[in-house]
């Protein structure tokens, strides 16, 4: 058995106000129970509780061994596998933008060589947004199922390998829509995967380290941006000619290579060079509690810091404590029935299945702004500005860099916002979209998209983390796929209707989350 003074230890380094209360078992040894955090005692979906964002379950026995998992995690601190795993989850989320702005960049080019009617535009972005729906709703089960590790790299592998095949030069325009088709299922993967890898890692002073994770987004879109300044805005065809050759428009074809070689690069940094550990809180959920200790041994030899003081016998008081848990593998369905079990905490509890509704509106109407504006502003800025005769295509590209560069200002501004008093992550969102229609709009954007992106994995258990961050991005991406059809008709009137189309999305997302019924700031994160 443990002893008190063992558990102590265990709690050593703690401020008084995060140590756990002590409970008895019936062998009188004494185990952290963790109901210090903000829970009630049963769940609450009054009015007033949803405005306070308190409205919460009590704990679970997976919760409270989650809990005590935590705090290794958070004597380890900011470590090196910490700050490792932070830049390559950041690195996901800057190929997810640097992706989309790149070929946004170069659609134009692709449209003038392959004949493409304004009526057709629409195909890539609708394809483009089914590989990424069902990349999101593949990897974000996968990820609860085989485990963070594969889905973390698969993603990367998928997108290198499909993203350099588009660069053939003897490809029609359905066989580009098809490739970057497949490419974009690598990249659906990244944002939930990511967000949820990094989200269990960090210890929980460093949460809000996942919101800053969108600084890489504003990153990859000027990357894309330089790159295609360098290749796509300087071989490419005169504009004004109704089709070329491929000889005289090799330039998009160099962006997507240099594009194709930096995911390349990331896949290789992540399966290769790191060695990434499996998430203890997925093995939590799966019951493999001895590959815990196992694993945080190994984050503190990586990170040079004394072994965890987390054993087994720790474990065992907790199901002594309750001896029907969830957690003992024996009692657990196998197998497909234990899948469809598992995703019932989503949907048969109110409390959840309320957060769920919300946030998927609230997806829905920020991927739908995003992609109107993201899929044909470049068009119509390109148009106008060169057939105006004002600017030419490189000066077009250049205005890009400028634009897109302050929206690193945003990933800050969400970083500090939800650390803030009465403000936190709920009133981030909310203040981020409308204020998101002003001159800053992509700084305000990128601010609203940091703490989504951050505050959805919080919100929901680790057994099916992953799957319901996938579901909601796939439901933003599915809102995509609509998107490009409401808006290429807008763009045959040459009409302005698809800024406006894309100002309703975001209001829509900003509104629904004043009724977000959890504020998670405070809170411990399973």
């Amino acid at each position: 058995m443990v002893a008190t003074n063992a558990l102590d230890e265990h709690t050593t380094g703690l401020d008084a106000d995060q140590k756990p209360p002590i409970e008895k078992t019936q062998s009188n040894v004494a185990i952290p129970i963790y109901n210090d955090v903000e829970r009630v005692s049963s769940t609450d979906l009054s009015f007033g509780a949803i405005l306070r964002g308190k409205a919460a379950n009590p704990l679970t026995p997976f919760e409270k061994k989650a809990a005590l998992a935590n705090v290794e995690l958070d004597k380890f601190g900011m470590g090196r596998y910490q700050i490792c795993i932070w830049f390559l989850c950041g690195f996901g989320y800057f190929l997810d933008l640097a992706w989309s702005q790149g070929v946004g960049l170069i659609a134009s080019a692709v449209y003038q060589e392959m004949n493409v009617p304004d009526s057709r535009t629409r195909d890539i972005w609708a394809l483009a947004n089914a590989g990424l729906a069902v990349g999101a709703l593949t990897f974000g089960l996968l990820v609860d199922v085989i485990g963070r590790k594969w889905a973390f790299n698969l993603t990367c592998m998928i997108t290198s390998v499909f993203g350099l095949l588009l660069a053939a030069p003897k490809y029609n325009y359905e066989a580009i829509c098809g490739i970057y088709f497949l490419a974009s299922l690598g990249l659906g993967g990244n944002i939930p995967i990511d967000a949820t890898i990094a989200l269990e890692f960090l210890p929980q002073s460093r949460r809000n380290l996942v919101t800053l994770l969108s600084l890489w987004q504003p990153i990859g879109v000027v990357a894309a941006s330089g790159i295609a300044y360098g290749t796509a805005a300087k071989y490419r065809c005169d504009v004004d000619l109704p089709s070329c050759t491929v000889s005289s428009n090799m330039g998009w074809r160099y962006e997507v290579i240099v594009l194709g070689c930096v995911t390349l690069l990331i896949f290789f940094l992540r399966f290769f060079v790191f060695t990434f550990h499996e998430s203890p809180k997925f093995l939590l959920s799966r019951g493999r509690e001895a590959e815990v200790i196992e694993v945080l041994h190994e984050i503190a030899k990586f990170n040079r810091a004394p072994p965890p003081a987390l054993t087994m016998e720790m474990f065992a008081l907790i199901d002594e404590v309750d001896s029907n848990s969830p957690m003992a593998p024996t009692d657990a369905p196998q197998g497909f029935l234990r899948e469809i079990k598992r995703l019932k905490g989503v949907f048969g509890n109110r409390l959840q299945l309320f957060t769920f509704i919300l946030l998927a509106i609230a997806y829905m109407g920020d991927y739908w702004s995003f992609n109107l504006v993201g899929s044909f502003l470049p068009i119509i800025l390109l148009r106008n500005n060169v057939s105006d005769g004002r600017d030419s295509v490189s000066d077009t590209y250049e205005q890009y860099i400028i634009i897109y560069a302050p929206g690193i200002i945003g990933a800050v501004m969400g970083l500090v916002s939800v650390q803030m008093p009465l403000v936190g992550r709920k009133w981030s969102l909310n203040t981020a979209g409308y204020v998101g229609l002003n001159a800053l709009e992509y700084v305000m954007q990128t601010y609203f998209n940091a703490v989504l992106y951050a505050s959805a994995p919080e919100l929901f258990d680790t057994s099916y983390r992953g799957s319901v961050s996938g579901m909601l991005s796939c439901l933003g991406r599915i809102s995509g796929i609509v998107a490009p059809f409401a808006g290429a008709s807008y763009l045959a009137a040459e009409s302005s209707g698809i800024l406006w189309l894309g100002a309703g999305g975001i209001w829509l997302a900003a509104f629904v989350m004043v009724f977000l019924p959890v504020e998670m700031r405070n809170r411990q994160m399973f």
